[in-house]
């Protein structure tokens, strides 16, 4: 598939599950640096993974907001739900660790108990759930252990 054609619906499976895959490179980078160095280290790979961590939570929320308001699936209560992950996560990065890190792992799980609640509801697409059901596990035990390495040395 060249870079400038338009993805198919066909195709977008295929590609959310290669970016998606890419996307865990800088948890399982961090994850490496922190177990093979000090803990000074540790700490500055997690305050750089909490950002980066952040950053995927909201794009999360966003593909979430963006589903509903696509398929005219768009209740209230979900909206605001999408809308959540952003917030919570931007607080997390102001308030400095520990509560950045625990903010994180709060939003991580937030999205994906949304993503299982929107496919109950019909506006998540199975290809996108089942990729959330493998990746943030591996985000969340990733970050738990430059965490642990960072706050506990």
């Amino acid at each position: 598939m060249a870079i400038n054609q338009p993805t198919s619906a066909r195709n977008a499976p295929t590609l959310a599950w290669t970016l998606g895959f890419a996307a865990l490179i800088p948890f399982l980078i961090g994850s490496y640096v922190a177990l093979g160095w000090n803990s000074n280290i540790a700490i500055r790979t997690l305050d750089w993974l909490v950002v980066y961590a952040a950053v995927i939570a909201s794009f999360i929320g966003g593909v979430q907001w963006g589903l509903q308001a696509a398929g005219q699936h768009a209740r209230a209560i979900d909206m605001g739900a999408a809308v959540c992950p952003a917030l919570i996560v931007w607080i997390g990065v102001m308030l400095g660790q520990p509560w950045s890190f625990a903010l994180i792992l709060v939003a991580l799980v937030f999205t994906w108990l949304t993503d299982e609640n929107g496919h109950r509801q019909g506006w998540m697409p199975i290809y996108y759930l089942t990729l959330r059901r493998i990746l943030t596990p591996i985000v969340v035990v990733c970050l738990a252990i430059v965490g642990g390495a960072a706050l506990f040395g």
